[in-house]
């Protein structure tokens, strides 16, 4: 009888443990912020390659970059994220572009480009609400 009781507390409180533990999960994000941190990565890797001088890699993800902007661009009813969202993707293929060629320089101006119109979006459309 107390190996039954003793199974019985255990199986319990495992439960209870697995059950918090479940509860306690971060929310699910939205698409725009799964969107937001792909293009966190790409920069990221973008940033990478073009110090390691690496400018195959540097024209596939600013390619990459691009496309996917230029994209949900062109679908952003918001104005101003439209606007934003659109001069990321000419400065990515601006960016790619450099990248061909071996321009370190101007591909680097074009990814500080890249980072101060993110910035922007942020302060005036994110941070805004």
């Amino acid at each position: 009888m107390k190996k039954i009781l003793a199974l019985l507390f255990v199986a319990i409180f495992v439960s209870a443990v697995l059950a918090f533990a479940a509860a306690d999960g971060k929310p699910e994000l939205r698409p725009s912020q799964k969107l937001m941190q792909a293009r966190a990565a790409q920069r990221g890797q973008i940033d990478k390659n073009l110090g390691e001088k690496n400018f195959g890699a540097v024209a596939g993800k600013a390619q990459e970059l691009a496309a996917e902007t230029k994209k949900t661009g062109e679908n952003i009813p918001n104005p101003l994220g439209k606007e934003i969202t659109l001069a990321i993707s000419t400065l990515a293929a601006e960016l790619a572009d450099a990248a061909v060629r071996q321009d370190g320089d101007t591909a680097k101006l074009k990814l500080d480009g890249i980072k101060a119109k993110c910035s922007e979006c942020h302060k005036q459309i994110r941070d805004k609400k």
